[in-house]
């Protein structure tokens, strides 16, 4: 049984591995911020419609001050807005038209990178690892 678990954290790290590829050649084409900003920005695009830095923080596991500086640095490319909280303390983000523009060029960069990675596979495979992912998925979010 040992080998099993051995085998199966060998994959898990190859599907992190995966994600770094796809995520490295976005970040190539996106030559104006870095990995750190990718991902703010991402989970912006992606996620709740008006977050606030804490809930950038807890979605994407990056500290308060690396969201503090992501999100300086998506201000500068006026690709998002900070405005005032419900509480005098806090801010949400609002995505700009430019960043949604950009949030749309994330996604078709993702999406031709992925195809690429993929093409290769048969459909049922394809179809296997899909389903195989989602349980994965489902268990985590039974211990998250």
């Amino acid at each position: 049984m040992k080998n099993e678990y051995a085998m199966l954290l060998d994959q898990l790290t190859s599907i992190r591995k995966l994600r770094k590829k796809i995520l490295s050649e976005i970040n190539a084409n996106l030559k104006d911020f870095n990995s750190s900003d990718f991902q703010v920005l991402h989970r912006i695009c992606r996620g709740i419609k008006e977050p606030m830095m804490s809930d950038l923080s807890k979605s994407t596991g990056l500290s308060h001050a690396l969201i503090t500086s992501s999100v300086d640095s998506l201000e500068e490319l006026d690709l998002v807005k900070r405005k005032r909280g419900p509480d005098r303390r806090s801010y949400v983000i609002k995505l700009t038209s430019k960043g949604v523009e950009k949030c749309q060029e994330m996604e078709e960069l993702k999406n031709r990178s992925i195809d690429s990675l993929f093409r290769s596979m048969s459909k049922e495979d394809l179809s296997e690892l899909k389903e195989t992912l989602k349980k994965l998925n489902d268990l985590m979010g039974k211990y998250a």
